[in-house]
């Protein structure tokens, strides 16, 4: 009932770390303590929506059902936490991980000095490394994507009360699976629309259905190989390793920069040559991985020698 409450004090929240910088001491930290809280606040959010469009709660501003026809990446992700409680806890901690390590390495910088924050940036790579692998192991052998958890599929800000929901309208007109949660226009639905003159044939030819919108979630990504489950390894331990790699050689030495280079060179074409035919979920992700090749422009020593000038 309160989302569209929640979703403007959300949006306050996220305006307001846009403009605190600069304004006093300390007032970086500050932000970004505000937007790790704002991440966390989402995170919750999500999830109260996700359980109330399971069990049919959704509603417009006219007070009528709304009909959510979840992404192929939820439905993954959401098919495979229901599946497997470690996969869920350590999509979960991953996640808060992920929202809350800029704002861990800054007070780590300003508290604890230059040297222990790289102890501390470290061990949150360490941390990452094993939740990433719990997360490989559990999905049966297939990639990891960048977000594991669900991600919002509606505007709060366009939902309706459901004091205003038509009672039992939704319950009559969807058939809901136990088995994969999807819903489906039930068979008495179809006949009152037609006025029991129902064509299911037609109905049928009519609504085509995507495969991988009905497909189970262990069919939306290829199993690994050997090949390709090594070029998963290697860029689940990149991060890891160049961090390694900076603090025994430095931050603005060449061979760390070119070795985190070539070992994710290595896993994209390890996980190419594994992939023949890429479905939606391992295209997006690869694409996804080959945007991250834009960040060596502006890692040292390259942004030093070369993006700067």
């Amino acid at each position: 009932n309160n989302a569209a409450q929640v979703n403007s004090i959300e949006n306050g929240l996220r305006t307001l770390t846009y403009v605190l910088p600069g304004r006093f001491a300390d007032a970086e930290l500050a932000s970004e303590a505000i937007y790790t809280l704002l991440s966390f606040v989402g995170v919750y959010h999500d999830k109260l929506l996700a359980q109330a469009a399971i069990k049919g709660l959704l509603v417009d501003k006219q007070g009528q059902p709304l009909k959510l026809d979840p992404t192929v990446f939820n439905r993954y992700h959401g098919q495979m936490a229901h599946a497997s409680d470690v996969y869920r806890v350590a999509a979960h901690v991953l996640s808060c991980v992920q929202y809350a390590e800029k704002l861990v390495e800054m007070v780590a910088a300003k508290r604890l000095g230059n040297r222990r924050r790289w102890q501390v940036v470290t061990w949150i790579e360490i941390t990452k490394v094993v939740l990433r692998l719990a997360l490989l192991r559990a999905s049966g052998q297939r990639m990891v994507t960048g977000a594991v958890v669900p991600e919002r599929e509606v505007d709060p800000g366009s939902l309706g009360s459901t004091k205003h929901m038509e009672q039992g309208v939704d319950a009559k007109k969807q058939w809901k699976g136990g088995r994969s949660r999807l819903s489906f226009t039930s068979v008495r639905e179809i006949l009152q629309q037609a006025e029991g003159n129902a064509d299911l044939g037609a109905f049928v030819a009519n609504s085509p259905q995507n495969a991988e919108r009905i497909a189970p979630a262990s069919s939306l990504m290829h199993r690994l190989n050997a090949l390709g489950l090594t070029g998963e390894l290697l860029f689940i331990l990149r991060p890891l390793i160049y961090v390694l790699s900076m603090r025994k050689l430095g931050a603005n030495n060449w061979r760390a920069w070119a070795l985190s280079l070539l070992i994710e060179l290595t896993s994209r074409q390890m996980l190419r040559s594994d992939i023949n035919v890429p479905r939606t979920l391992e295209r997006d992700e690869m694409a996804r991985r080959k945007w991250l090749f834009v960040y060596y422009l502006v890692r040292m020593p390259f942004f030093e020698q070369f993006t700067e000038k």
